[in-house]
């Protein structure tokens, strides 16, 4: 959001520093700044570990030491209006380790904070939590945090700019697997992204709600959310139906990661996407109910038990279990819908398995497909299926139960016209073969 009261109160705050260049447009004017005699005696790691061994829901830095300052590097931007009153900052502009964020009362600060430029942090009065994930910097007020004012000599009392400013160059990461609670507030970039729905504006046109875009990976089939502001310029612009690279400030909120981009300039996407020729994630499910996706065949040829939906911290995947069915034999299939395999060359299938309460010498899945089911539940015991090979260990240690691994591809490609997989499950309650079992990132795909 951008507030033109600020803008101009801001300006006027910058007084003599002011010396104008005359360009003959209107770009911003030239700020000289002049280097402030301060000494760094702590850093962004030394206030996080100390904020993470406290546990405390607050940390006053007066408890810690008086006369305490950091140092950073500036990476957000509010210029385009899609982060508010908030400045993140980390420790190097090249692969940095560490970042913290500033809540600050003020709006337009790229004009004064601009990106890469050096500042430090004079931490008395200051303070830190944890707001829904995110570690923040503000003023300390009793128990809680405030924004620190902008207008209260921010230059000489809290955030002093430094002369030096920096190329930035993104911390690089191979996936999205691999954003962890470290790079929070950090400028990071990621290849091989595209919004999983096509034809999306960044924002919602008629509105000036936050929204969630989501966007998945190319390289490991994860999903993020990037968050956009109602009030940001670009918000009526579409995102494009592509994949690439995307810069963003990684945010979270109650253990979601999130990303945060500073402008439109920050997606890169320009590549075919890789959208897989059959996919299905459970992300629409809704928890401890019977699985009824579009499409997909849920049938019990023995016992009582069929597939059911679940979803734990926020994802969802298909389970098997038939424990306390009192079934004697327990025999469930769970079928894709229709897979065409004729306009596409070098198929492979792959999926995710997690399991718990493994039974000694009990291999209950079988993965199979049919090119002559006819679709119906009533053709399943008489259409031809074969057996496909795929990993997968039922490990006996149970700090490994609940884990999610990865089947490898399985190749496809002597198949041909319209394919169904099946996921077949055969245990016993009654003879403790009951193992619990997990179904998630169903995908077919060209190699």
């Amino acid at each position: 959001m951008k507030s033109i009261i600020g803008s101009r109160v801001l300006f006027l705050f910058l007084g003599i520093l002011i010396s104008c260049v005359e360009t003959g447009d209107y770009s911003l004017p030239e700020i000289e700044v002049l280097e402030p005699n301060v000494t760094v005696n702590s850093s962004i790691e030394i206030l996080i570990s100390t904020f993470n061994d406290s546990g405390n829901d607050v940390l006053d830095f007066n408890s810690i030491g008086t006369g305490l300052v950091i140092q950073g590097y500036v990476v957000s931007s509010d210029e385009a209006g899609n982060m508010y009153k908030v400045l993140s900052i980390q420790n190097k502009p090249e692969n940095p380790t560490a970042a913290i964020q500033l809540t600050i009362d003020a709006v337009d600060m790229y004009s004064f904070y601009n990106i890469g430029r050096k500042v430090y942090v004079k931490l008395d009065g200051l303070g830190m939590h944890d707001n829904n994930g995110v570690l923040e910097i503000g003023k300390i007020n009793g128990g809680s945090i405030d924004r620190i004012p902008f207008f209260n000599n921010i230059e000489k009392d809290n955030v002093l700019r430094s002369s030096e400013v920096a190329e930035i160059i993104p911390r690089e990461l191979n996936s999205i697997a691999d954003i962890n609670e470290s790079h929070i507030s950090m400028l990071v970039s990621l290849n091989g992204l595209q919004a999983e729905n096509k034809g999306q504006t960044y924002g919602d046109l008629d509105n000036t709600f936050n929204v969630n875009r989501v966007f998945n990976s190319c390289v490991d089939g994860e999903r993020i959310i990037m968050r956009n502001s109602g009030f940001a310029d670009f918000k009526a612009q579409s995102i494009p139906d592509k994949s690439g690279m995307i810069t963003a400030v990684v945010g979270n909120y109650r253990g979601d990661f999130q990303l945060f981009i500073r402008d439109t300039n920050d997606v890169n996407l320009t590549e075919a996407r890789c959208d897989p020729i059959f996919g299905e994630d459970f992300q629409t499910v809704t928890n401890n109910t019977n699985l009824d996706i579009d499409g997909w065949i849920n049938y019990a040829e023995a016992g009582s038990k069929v597939w059911i939906e679940r979803v734990y911290q926020r994802n969802g995947y298909a389970e098997f279990n038939p424990f306390r069915s009192g079934d004697a034999s327990n025999i469930a299939w769970l079928i894709t819908p229709g897979i065409n395999l004729d306009e596409h060359e070098g198929e492979v299938l792959s999926f995710q398995t997690q399991h718990a309460y493994p039974d000694e010498g009990h291999d209950p899945l079988e993965v199979l497909i049919s090119t002559d089911f006819n679709g119906e539940e009533g053709g399943i015991e008489s259409a031809t299926w074969a057996p496909l090979s795929f990993k997968v260990s039922y490990l006996e240690n149970f700090s490994s139960w609940f884990t999610f691994t990865d089947s490898g591809e399985i190749d496809l490609s002597a198949y041909s016209g319209t394919a169904y997989i099946a996921f077949k499950y055969t245990g016993s309650d009654t003879n403790n073969e009951n193992m619990t079992l997990n179904i998630e990132k169903v995908k077919v795909s060209e190699n």
